[in-house]
């Protein structure tokens, strides 16, 4: 892949992080790239913005920056997946699962991926449509997860989970978690899901607290289909996220379906990666 622009995003409307991305792209114009900058930066940060051109993303960059945590990856992630744009991150953040170049180490790490010492790691996407009298009403991609949550009330909602149309489970539970393996670092570890290896075609459902503890996480292929009916009391309301934005409050007579979506996301491994020594140091394995 030839990289003659970029795409730098910076974390979502935040000003905050203008140093840190103005020392990035002053790296990159040093190197004769162009640099465009992305929707999710702050607009108190100047430059030559992607949203000044009428034209695909795909035909302004040739890649993504992303100067920020996790959370920056995942809003860019929705922006740029439709595209077929790689992305890298500048890890801000605390843990950084998905920010593949530490702040303190640009330099090197700009000079590699411009050798082109580098991968390319496609990641699955999450497709989930949330159907009503037999009607898709809302449809949503995400990189992590879909969670369905009893939002703020004390109360455990209750649902059935089926997969390819057989019946697997009635729970009684906070909620229920569906995601990646790229999400499986994410709030589905928290929960007591596994670890997957973040290019496997897989996807893990996980209970959020059940109130059956035989109830336990399982894994599933990603070529499945997931249904679950959400069913609560009229005190009880349950909540749709993915990646952590709530996108609906579910009123009980919804069917959410969830798939592998059409496209995948392609996220640049700058060599040498292992994920396993990213495992050892984000989690504190010996």
């Amino acid at each position: 892949m030839k990289i003659s622009k970029i795409g730098l995003f910076g974390k979502f409307r935040d000003a905050s992080v203008a140093p840190v991305l103005e020392r990035v792209r002053k790296l990159l114009e040093d190197r004769g790239l162009k640099v465009l900058i992305g929707s999710t930066t702050s607009a108190e940060i100047g430059g030559e913005r992607i949203d000044d051109h009428d034209q695909p993303l795909d035909q302004l960059i040739d890649m993504a920056m992303v100067v920020g945590g996790d959370g920056t990856m995942l809003n860019a992630a929705r922006i740029l997946c439709t595209h077929g744009v790689p992305m890298v991150g500048v890890n801000l953040g605390r843990l950084g699962f998905l920010t593949d170049i530490p702040q303190g180490d640009l330099e090197t790490n700009l000079d590699a991926l411009l050798a082109g010492r580098y991968s390319i790691e496609n990641r699955t996407l999450l497709q989930t449509t949330v159907v009503q009298g037999g009607k898709a009403i809302y449809e949503g991609v995400s990189l992590n997860d879909a969670v369905i949550s009893k939002g703020n009330t004390g109360r455990l909602i209750e649902f059935e989970t089926r997969i390819d149309g057989r019946f697997v489970s009635q729970t009684r539970s906070d909620g229920i978690i569906v995601a990646t393996p790229t999400g499986s670092t994410a709030y589905s570890l928290s929960a007591g899901g596994p670890i997957m290896y973040p290019t496997l075609s897989v996807l893990s459902i996980a209970p959020i607290s059940p109130h059956t503890l035989s109830n336990r996480p399982i894994i599933i292929s990603d070529d499945a289909v997931i249904e679950i009916d959400a069913f609560h009391t009229p005190e009880t309301h349950a909540n749709l996220a993915l990646d952590g934005l709530i996108v609906r409050e579910l009123t009980g007579d919804e069917t959410i379906r969830l798939t592998r979506a059409d496209t995948k996301l392609s996220m640049i491994r700058i060599e040498p990666h292992d994920h396993f020594e990213v495992l050892r140091t984000k989690l504190g394995w010996g």
